[in-house]
């Protein structure tokens, strides 16, 4: 193949990805623009790399769209407990109203004492004088933990203030990893996964059992979901690849092409991550 060809076919293949990109983002431009903004590009790194990036483009897309208390922004982290996504200076340089939430007072007892504290589960019952207090939430690795999605959603919606944005990042079914961990029992899960990620134990990072209801990227189930939680704009922003198989040669690059053949063909059914994004 010559060096012409190859920069021909390159091209062509980027051309192919960000067409799938737009379709990807097409759902919804309005939720779009703040991923859009920073390039998305359904790559489960880029996920990882923006995620923080990405919700301070929704501090602004809130502010822009005059969903603010005097200019503060007021966040409600779901699940935050010991270690809220920012730290309180970063939260005063980007003009938030921080507020970490969790299921458990002793996580949220180990989080900064700067930030309000609120204690409850997003999928059972919430304090009344929380209701439209948010024009943003967010949360991190949680949506696959809760018990009742439905539920959770309905909450979240409820939590916001009309206009306001909600923005889960969570993994999906039925990418390999995942469906391991929901099949096989947590007693072999945990230390698996503890092997693997030194960082994932009670001291720094715990694990907690998955449940993954609700936890995909197809736009088919998310957005009627989300649409009677009480969300006017849905969008579902899928990324695939993952790094549990990084040490395992043989099944690492076994998953890898099974990742790059899902993108390709844009099955979210093997989808690995997703940004689920509601607007009120």
């Amino acid at each position: 193949m010559t060096h012409v060809a190859r920069l021909a076919g390159a091209a062509q293949k980027d051309a192919g990805r960000q067409a799938r990109v737009d379709r990807r983002l097409g759902a919804s431009p309005f939720l779009a623009a703040p991923l859009r903004r920073l390039g998305y590009d359904s790559r489960e790194l880029w996920a990882w790399d923006n995620y923080q990036a990405s919700v301070l483009g929704f501090v602004d897309h809130c502010r822009m769209t005059g969903r603010h208390d005097g200019r503060l922004v007021r966040v409600l982290e779901i699940g935050g407990g010991r270690g809220p996504l920012m730290t309180p200076p970063e939260a005063a340089d980007a003009g938030i109203a921080y507020a970490v939430n969790d299921v458990d007072a002793r996580e949220l007892a180990k989080g900064p004492a700067e930030f309000e504290k609120v204690q409850f589960d997003v999928a059972g019952d919430v304090d009344p004088a929380l209701i439209g207090r948010f024009d943003l939430l967010i949360s991190r690795m949680v949506m696959e933990h809760v018990r009742d999605a439905k539920r959770a959603w309905t909450n979240v919606s409820a939590l916001l203030a009309p206009g306001g944005v909600a923005f889960a990042f969570h993994p999906t079914l039925y990418a390999p990893p995942f469906l391991i961990n929901w099949l096989a029992p947590e007693a072999l899960t945990a230390p698996v996964l503890r092997f693997f990620f030194t960082d994932r134990n009670d001291a720094d990072y715990p694990k907690f059992p998955a449940r993954y209801d609700l936890c995909t990227a197809e736009p088919a189930v998310i957005e009627p979901a989300l649409r009677r939680a009480g969300f006017r704009h849905v969008l579902s922003a899928p990324f695939w690849g993952d790094r549990y198989f990084r040490h395992l040669p043989g099944l690492r690059e076994a998953n890898d092409a099974l990742s790059a053949a899902a993108e390709a063909r844009d099955w979210r059914r093997l989808a690995s991550y997703a940004y689920t994004i509601g607007a009120k």
